[in-house]
């Protein structure tokens, strides 16, 4: 089974220029999927600090989960300066909506994840729920969104599994990131995994697994910003110092043992 770790669903006008339905829903999804090769997908919200707080999405997110509930898993995305009203709408959607995840984006809500009097009582609720959460980071706001932030906090919730978003966007397209910053964080946090979502650089992708094993590294696509097959094509063709077995953990078998799909 193939899995995206790192995709979005809702209403962004951008994608009619991608020739997409805009809401993009449930069924438009299903049909990606189908045409990529990949049999699910974690879904998030779209867009920075979305005036609605994500609601509206997070809504078609959970109608999508209840029609395709083996398909399609559903990210919650928060704004922590919210306070108990953020911790309430994660616990809405995890409990009555079986979401799987926590997505924060210190874009969003123009924090920092050092800011551990902020961010805590966000993470202790995710941990009580018993889900995975997925921090951005890299790109434009690199310096509020560091892989050595997410290993100061995930050390702190060794029971949490947490995803490194953009594998700290690994030095590519002009961002910030390498694999000397990546590696030791993982390193000292065990409990710490990234995925792929924007990294189209196969050495740089190889260079951690080669350091942390493929068992922590999940595909993730950021589609439907960039199309859902690229990263799985790359990783199946064009990475062949990977074993059959690495790669089928990194383009499914990861994300089945994390979401405890089996």
């Amino acid at each position: 089974m193939i899995y995206d770790t790192h995709a979005y669903l809702g209403n962004n006008p951008i994608w009619k220029q991608h020739g997409l339905p805009v809401p993009l829903e449930a069924d438009a999804w299903i049909e990606m999927l189908d045409e990529a090769g990949v049999d699910g997908a974690l879904v998030a919200p779209p867009g920075n600090g979305a005036a609605e707080d994500f609601k509206p999405d997070m809504d078609r997110i959970g109608s999508a989960v209840a029609k395709y509930p083996k398909r399609l898993f559903g990210f919650a995305r928060v704004k922590p300066r919210q306070g108990s009203v953020a911790i309430e709408e994660l616990r809405k959607r995890v409990t009555d909506q079986g979401f799987r995840a926590l997505k924060l984006n210190t874009m969003d809500d123009d924090y920092r994840l050092d800011d551990r009097k902020l961010i805590d009582p966000v993470i202790d609720a995710a941990a009580k729920l018993g889900i995975v959460v997925f921090f951005h980071t890299g790109d434009t706001s690199y310096q509020s969104c560091t892989p050595n932030m997410v290993a100061d906090i995930a050390v702190d919730y060794p029971e949490t599994t947490f995803i490194i978003g953009h594998m700290g966007f690994g030095g590519v397209n002009g961002f910030p990131g390498a694999p000397e910053e990546l590696v030791p964080a993982m390193q000292r946090a065990p409990n710490t995994v990234t995925e792929t979502a924007g990294v189209f650089k196969p050495e740089f992708i190889q260079t951690v697994i080669d350091s942390v094993g493929a068992e922590r590294v999940l595909m993730g696509s950021n589609g439907p910003y960039m199309p859902v097959e690229i990263v799985r094509i790359m990783i199946q063709k064009n990475m062949n110092r990977l074993s059959d077995g690495e790669k089928a953990l990194v383009t499914g078998g990861d994300f089945e043992r994390i979401f405890k799909l089996n």
